[in-house]
């Protein structure tokens, strides 16, 4: 900005054009709720004219006004069609951003947001700004973060059109709001607006001169380039609707000093223990880490001592006392074991110890009286116990009386005397009554808005009736409080500002401001007659300001400023050391070494490349040159567990084919199926299948093992060779394969469009599909050693081909009336009957049989409804007069009177025995051990009924048994082939843009198969080792293409590179979710060529496509949405972080088919560069050779020969030893980053070959207990390598000692949570692993026969232990009990107590550590013991058992001795009514007894499915109850049952048992469903009703 402009022209003038469009004279929109008075329209109109200042008093409704304001610019942002502008609304304090922010949105229609430094702004790039920017139009914030965001050019100052600076009297010095004004403001072409809002535009100390409170106002003027607005009308309209405080002074007499001896005592305790403290620190000089703790901690020690004195001088001896007890609670407790320090601390302790034998010794009288005398009243303030101040204070309280219903609130200046005073308070007994909280500016800091919420709900509630408080929070905090009767200021206000919004805390008509004034102190009379006159004299020269006069515009100082000329980022001196600071704090560190800045231009760490064009560390953003970070996520949330995802399925190319349309025939690829049942008289019929394309050789010669009840049948695909059809023979086979699917899975009897009945196959639409393409064919049956391999069953075929025929003409599809019968049917309706027959034969409907040949295992098909059967026996002693069974109905007496009746039908030889059918029924999924699922329990299927049916209404094929048994096997056993024919095809995909790697499909298979599948194996083992294997892949890149970046910045670049966002982003790119199997195998879904489905799945997907687009409208985290389902066109939802794991998955399942090599090949075509030139290590080895080993020498051959390696390198070994805090510039921290992922690849191959049988979740927790810091160094202390480590920390040193004591002689690795190992042992061990591959030129196997030795014995699943936690959790889950967790903050330690109820007893574990994770484990190895006690230590119980006595015994849980248990056997209702004698008496009583304030409120129960279990188990949760259980007892029936709207063949009920502690059970039965889990939830939902109905639980409603 121009200087002369500045002083010749007033922008204050400039139209409010720019900001509405509304004229002068109309009048403004405003919310009916504000009602604003005429002082506050004043404000608003004139702040729309010109740049304002209001000074408004404490609580005038400076929000309404803000508001008021917001909303009328905000009019114009909505018409403003050029670029967006933003309203800024700054607030100097987080709390005051929440309420301002909540007051916008409340009142406007704008999009509004708060920014606060918790909410990670400070850490926001462009875009996120940028989105921000887009997303909203008013922006609340502290003034810091808009600072930030300005320097940092994420957020542009010409954008704004109105700033709002509440509490803008803060604009002063090197406040956030001047430097705001000063950098951007004035610089600033096109400024926006301003208001800002104060209740004193004067800030500094009491200034009773009309002159300097005019310089004041006008500074502020000038840096706001505002006016301030204040006038006398609008003081005396302010004056009707704030109560105006009565206000008064209170003497007290002068204070009394302390005896000189106390003081010279407590002052030489404190020089004696300060010379201690300094020579402990000159001890430990050598020690770096230790240097400014013994600095600090006698700073500390004399700021304690200061705090002390002062109580003793302005409280007396008993807030002095309090004063030693608060400091002795505050001393910092050490968790690093470090000799120097803890001794400092222990000299510090008891520093204070003896300054509380000071003050009791010199006290008058013992300290227990001390409570007694201060309750004396005046005696207590002369002997010196307490202060005439404090007596004063304490009379004034006495004055409230016993009323509760009187508030008050007193600041004070320090907050020692806050909590002191508070202390002493709560002690004097004559005020029991009144209820204390202390609210100062350190606990402020601590607990935040949130405790101050409660504080003041406290007041509201009558909780609280005293508030201590201090300058801090009075004019932090401007949010609606209770109305206080009293506002005393215990110590003077400092300035002006203060001393106005103090009266502002009262909004009682009477109440009273009390200022404690020493009598006869001249100076605090004069202080308080300066801050009066100030008032006035700001008031004045406030209110006689030439209202239209011109701001001049002071020169401001200008700050040397770095910029950058790209974004406009920019930097000045001070902004500089916080920006310096923050780059160091990307540097690695820990508890033993914090890197320091060496404070440099910043403009050469932009130049060098270390900064970027926003001012930022570069390791905060992705490397400019690495393009295998560049990774643009779709969007947020990808790769989550939360986030579901619409994606295509992929089609199977080698199922596609035109099936020999042509005239000549076809060639096929004939691929052999036969079956094998480990039931020797169990056949099956072999078949073929063809197919036009040619399979792979690990696809089309398997084997897959195939479950049924009671047996298995071992399926095998083999290759036969070529085998051609001319085209008639194609026809038959696919009229063969139409007739029995449909038959068989399907309908052949359908609904035309027009609603009639009719033949499937001869409906004109076509039932084959280009994409699925592929015939099977039974075989003869051959003898095993002939060499002809494949014979098609052309006699079976062909009969089936003559059924289809006889079925077009036949098919009885009118029940009423057939327009034509074929004569040669023998199934008529007004022909004769025929009598007589040969009783050996049996008349079929296209054929006769022979009851003794061929009759029996004959595969038939019947002509009235399209089902196939197989022949079990004909019934001697039966005909179609014999009577009907099958119906409910009696209308019926015999079958052929049901035929008649029901079909139109007239049995032409009704005399024939019936046939006795075998029926068909549904597939089953057969590639799952059903044996085996359930806990262990077998299930058993109930055996489908046989029909009986007249043999003439069947017809007959040449097909056996065998046949129609081997239809069932083949839809799992191709569900199995088109898998590996999908994986088979991904290989190829991959294969086209590499090299061919020959990984076996069925490996991939595995990376594509997730858990919901069911089956044997999935994609989790081969995931734990393609996370390891890429983590390793990305390390080395990393460690070696950017030798100069810190391991900090390394691992920053390999989280963002396999993070599951990214990997999301790889998989999608190369559409893996298409390939990916998310679902178990549902034969209902699976469809043969020439099959029309019954379970269709219609797309309402809206996408006519096979795949998906990646759009945002087909993500959700809807939990209402079910995965794995596809609908039509091959769409399913699926998790998004299932991609993620598929990536990981298939980079496994290359590393185990063809080495590292064929992994880095996929994780090439992934896009993930990992590929490295063999230069980059000869580089990163000549390096290390220029590291001077020649001191360590000798200590290097003693580590080589204890770790078994020699190496070509020693300055890698050096590197390898060396802490940080020894030399910062070649510590072991890069190559620490290296051996992490060496390590986590070698110990995870290791698991996964040597462990092939164990689960995925056991084979995760072998490598948890195998790949920690714990465990490397207790390796390293094992083998001695702790003396190598080259450090200078004291407490490290200590630690390393204390833990090697600790784990001396142990010979199992497991630690306790208590005894945590120094993270610097494992990384020793981590850095010189990493060292060795280097040195080897990355041979793993060369590694790992260093690696293996040095870790053995590595843990196996025999000898593995949990952690405590994780056993306690398990263990719980099995019972269903619930644990309660409470942690507690005890200086630099947790507590942590876990509470687990069992039936009759709730049993406590407690525990502390330096963290919640060591405190938990500690609580949970207590519980634990306390279980196994009990007779409870395994997690593998299946049902909930009852509570074990001490003693061994099972006690069963009852309402007391001798009562019964409380049940209800198929109650009538939901709501029962059980019988009182069934209750004790004594415990209903109990009950009923209980406070309504005790009995929880639960939500209304969701009458969906499931909801009423839900409700239930949040309700045990919530109370710590046992889950309940439930016994479920199941009727079958071949009739339909009627459930309400629901039919079923299967009735369930469930008892369910709730155990309450110290109550006893309760089992009640619920109504019948259709299904398990509605039954569940009917017996859930009568015990919510029988728990409110006990008194124990109240249902809203």
């Amino acid at each position: 900005m121009e200087s002369e402009e500045g002083k010749t022209k007033n922008p204050l003038k400039r139209s409010s054009e720019t900001l509405t469009d509304l004229p002068a004279s109309e009048p403004m929109d405003i919310d009916a709720s504000f009602e604003p008075t005429d002082y506050q329209m004043k404000v608003v109109t004139e702040a729309v004219k010109r740049n304002t200042v209001a000074v408004l008093e404490t609580e005038v409704g400076k929000s309404t006004m803000s508001v008021m304001l917001i909303k009328e610019v905000g009019e114009s942002l909505k018409r403003n069609v050029g670029d967006k502008k933003l309203i800024v609304f700054l607030a100097p304090t987080v709390h005051l951003v929440h309420l301002q922010c909540k007051e916008i949105k409340s009142h406007t229609k704008l999009q509004v947001e708060e920014y606060y430094g918790a909410k990670g702004v400070d850490d926001w790039n462009a875009e996120i700004w940028q989105k921000e920017i887009n997303e909203h139009d008013v922006l609340v914030m502290t003034p810091q973060i808009l600072l930030d965001a300005l320097r940092k050019s994420f957020l542009n100052f010409e954008t704004f059109c109105l700033i709002v600076l509440d509490e803008c009297h803060h604009a002063t010095g090197n406040h956030p709001y001047a430097k705001i004004m000063k950098e951007f403001y004035h610089k600033s072409a096109n400024r926006p607006k301003i208001f800002g809002m104060t209740a004193s535009p004067v800030i500094r100390k009491s200034l009773s001169s009309t002159k300097y409170s005019g310089d004041q106002i006008m500074q502020l003027e000038s840096l706001l380039d505002s006016r301030v607005y204040y006038t006398t009308e609008d003081t005396m309209e302010q004056d009707e609707f704030i109560w105006a405080p009565k206000q008064t002074c209170r003497f007290y007499e002068p204070l009394l000093p302390p005896p000189m001896e106390v003081t010279e005592n407590l002052e030489s305790s404190l020089h004696k223990f300060d010379a201690v403290l300094l020579d402990t620190q000159r001890l430990a000089s050598e020690y770096k880490d230790t240097d400014d703790k013994h600095k600090r901690l006698r700073e500390r020690l004399a700021d304690d001592h200061e705090k002390i004195l002062f109580c003793l001088r302005s409280l007396g001896f008993v807030c002095a006392y309090e004063a030693v007890k608060i400091c002795l609670e505050n001393v910092p407790k050490v968790q690093e074991k470090c000799e120097f320090h803890s001794k400092s601390i222990r000299q510090y302790e008891s520093s204070l110890q003896e300054a509380l034998s000071i003050i009791e010794a010199s006290c008058p009288g013992e300290h227990k009286r001390l409570v007694d005398v201060v309750n004396g009243g005046p005696d207590a303030a002369d002997a010196g116990l307490i202060s005439s101040k404090l007596h004063e204070l304490l009379e004034i309280f006495r004055t409230f009386g016993k009323a509760t219903e009187v508030l008050c609130i007193v600041f004070f200046e320090r907050i020692i005397a806050a909590e002191v005073v508070e202390r002493v308070i709560k002690k004097v007994t004559d005020l029991s009554h009144v209820n204390i909280t202390c609210l100062s500016g350190s606990n402020y800091a601590v607990v935040g808005p949130k405790a101050w919420n409660e504080v003041l709900e406290s007041l509201h509630f009558g909780k609280v009736n005293l508030l201590f408080s201090t300058d801090v929070v009075e004019e932090g905090y401007q949010v609606p409080v209770p109305k206080f009767s009293y506002v005393i200021y215990f110590d003077l206000p400092k300035t002006v500002c203060r001393y106005v919004q103090s009266p502002g805390q009262v909004h009682l008509n009477d109440s009273q401001y009390i200022i404690m004034l020493e009598r006869g102190n001249n100076k605090q009379i004069d202080q308080v007659s300066y801050i009066t006159k100030s008032e006035i004299s700001m008031t004045h020269t406030a209110m006689n300001r030439d209202p239209d006069g011109c701001v001049e515009i002071s020169d401001t100082n200008e700050e040397a400023v770095c910029s950058v000329n790209v974004t406009g980022a920019s930097v000045t001196a001070d902004s500089s050391i916080s920006l310096i600071d923050r780059y160091c704090k990307k540097f690695p560190r820990d508890k033993y070494f914090v890197p320091e800045p060496k404070f440099e231009f910043v403009q050469e760490g932009h130049v060098m490349g270390d900064l970027n064009d926003h001012l930022l560390p570069y390791n905060e953003e992705s490397p400019k040159e690495d393009c295998m970070t560049d990774v643009k996520v779709i969007s947020s949330g990808a790769g989550t567990t939360k986030r579901k995802e619409l994606h295509g399925s992929v089609s199977i190319r080698t199922l596609s084919g035109t099936l020999g349309d042509k005239l000549d025939g076809a060639t096929f690829y004939a691929y052999k199926l036969n079956f094998s049942c480990n039931l020797a008289e169990e056949k099956f019929s072999s078949f073929v299948l063809l197919l036009e394309t040619k399979l792979d050789s690990d696809v089309g010669n398997i084997e897959v093992e195939l479950y049924l009840i009671a047996k298995f049948v071992r399926s095998s695909v083999s290759f036969s060779g070529l085998t051609n059809l001319d085209a008639k023979q194609v026809a038959k086979v696919k009229c063969f394969q139409e007739l029995m699917f449909n038959s068989l899975f399907g309908k052949l009897f359908v609904k035309s469009s027009s609603g009639e009945r009719m033949f499937l196959l001869n409906s004109r639409e076509s039932l084959w599909n280009l994409s699925n393409n592929y015939l099977l064919v039974p075989l003869e049956s051959v003898d095993e050693a002939s060499q002809e391999c494949v014979r098609i069953n052309w006699t079976g075929i062909d009969s089936c081909v003559s059924a289809v025929e006889f079925l077009k003409k036949n098919a009885w599809l009118n029940f009423k009336q057939p327009e034509a019968i074929d004569k040669n049917s023998s199934a008529h309706v007004k022909d004769s009957v025929v009598t007589k027959l040969d009783c050996n034969v049996i008349h079929l409907a296209n054929r006769s049989a022979s009851v003794d040949n061929g009759l029996k295992g004959m595969v038939v098909v019947a002509i009235h409804t399209g089902r196939i059967y197989s022949i079990l026996d004909a019934l001697a002693d039966t005909s179609s007069e014999s009577p009907f069974e099958g119906e409910t109905e009696t209308s019926y007496l015999s079958f052929a009177d049901y035929y008649k009746k029901r079909y139109k039908i007239l049995l032409k030889y009704p005399e024939q025995p019936l046939l006795l059918l075998k029926q068909s029924h549904n597939s089953h999924n057969l590639l799952v051990d059903f044996r085996n699922e359930g806990g262990g329990k077998n299930v058993v299927r109930k055996p489908n009924q046989p029909a009986r049916i007249p043999p003439e209404l069947l017809i007959g094929t040449d097909l056996r048994t065998d046949v129609m048994k081997s239809f069932y096997l083949l839809p799992s056993l191709m569900h199995r082939m088109e898998s590996l024919m999908l994986a088979s095809q991904l290989r190829q995909e991959i294969a086209h843009h590499t090299s061919e790697l020959n990984i076996p499909s069925s490996v991939i298979l595995e990376a594509l198969t997730t858990l919901r599948c069911m089956e044997r194996f999935s994609m989790e083992r081969l995931e734990l080792l393609g996370d390891a294997v890429l983590k390793y892949a990305v390390s080395c890149r990393l460690f070696l293409k950017y030798p100069k970046k810190h391991e900090g910045q390394l691992s920053y670049h390999r989280s963002r590179i396999v993070s599951n966002s990214t990997l999301h982003k790889f998989g999608v790119d190369r559409q893996l979710q298409g390939y990916i199997r998310d679902c178990a195998f549902d034969p209902r879904q699976w469809t043969a060529p020439g099959q029309r489905s019954i379970w269709p799945s219609p797309c309402n997907h809206c996408v006519d496509t096979r795949e998906v687009p990646m759009d945002e409208i087909f993500f959700t985290e809807d939990v209402k949405i079910m995965v794995g389902n596809t609908c039509s066109k091959g769409h399913r939802w699926m998790g998004s972080k299932t991609i993620s794991d598929c990536v990981e998955a298939l980079i496994g399942a290359y590393y185990v088919g063809g080495g590292l090599t064929a992994a880095l090949s996929l994780m090439k075509w992934l896009g993930i560069e990992t590929e490295l030139e063999p230069s980059l290590i000869d580089d990163a080895i000549k390096a290390a050779s220029l590291h001077s080993y020649a001191p360590h020498i000798e200590a290097i051959n003693i580590l080589e020969s204890k770790i078994g390696y020699k190496f070509n390198v020693k300055g890698l070994v050096l590197e390898a030893l060396t802490h940080a805090t020894e030399g910062f510039d070649h510590c072991y921290q890069r190559l620490e980053f290296l051996g992490d992922s060496v390590l986590d690849i070698l110990i995870t191959r290791h698991l996964y070959e040597s462990h092939k049988d164990i689960d995925p979740g056991e084979l995760t927790d072998l490598r948890s207990a195998s790949v920690n810091n714990n465990n490397f160094a207790f390796a390293a202390v094992r083998h001695n390598l702790h003396p190598h480590l080259l450090h200078q920390s004291e407490c490290l040193r200590d630690q390393i000692s204390s833990f090697v004591k600790s784990v001396s002689g142990m010979s199992s690795k497991t630690l306790t949570p208590e005894n945590i190992a120094p993270k610097a042992l494992g990384d020793l061990v981590e850095s010189i692993v990493g060292a060795i591959l280097i040195d080897s030129k990355l041979d793993l196997d060369e590694v790992w026969k260093a690696v293996e030795p040095l870790l053995s014995p590595i843990v196996t699943p025999e000898k593995l232990e949990l952690p405590p936690s994780r056993e306690l959790i398990e263990l719980c889950d099995s019972l269903g009990y619930f644990v309660k967790e409470k942690y507690t903050p005890i200086g630099d330690a947790v507590h942590a107590e876990l509470t687990l109820q069992l039936e009759s007893v709730l049993l406590n574990g407690q525990g502390s550590g330096p963290n919640r994770k060591a405190a938990k484990g500690m609580a949970a190895l207590c519980l634990l013991k306390k279980l196994e006690a009990r007779g409870i230590s395994s997690s593998k119980r299946k049902h909930h058992q009852p509570d074990q006595g001490s003693d061994g015994n099972i006690r069963s849980s009852t309402f007391s001795e001798g009562s019964n248990h409380v049940a209800c056997k198929k109650p009538k209702t939901t709501r029962p009514n059980i019988p009182s004698d069934q209750l004790n008496v004594e415990s209903t009583e109990k009950a009923g007894d209980s406070k309504d304030l005790d009995i929880p409120v639960v939500p209304p129960v969701d009458m969906k499915k499931g909801g009423p279990r839900i409700s239930l188990y949040n309700l045990c949760k919530k109370l710590q109850w046992p889950m309940p259980s439930f016994d479920t007892r199941e009727q079958k029936s071949r009739i339909p049952i009627q459930f309400g709207d629901v039919q079923g063949f299967s009735s369930f009920e469930s008892e369910i048992s709730l155990t309450i502690p110290d109550l006893g059970v309760i089992k009640l039965s619920g109504e019948a469903r259709a299904d398990k889990k509605s039954s569940f939830d009917s017996a859930a939902l009568l015990m919510m009703n029988e728990l409110e109905r006990l008194g124990k639980i109240v249902i809203s409603a």
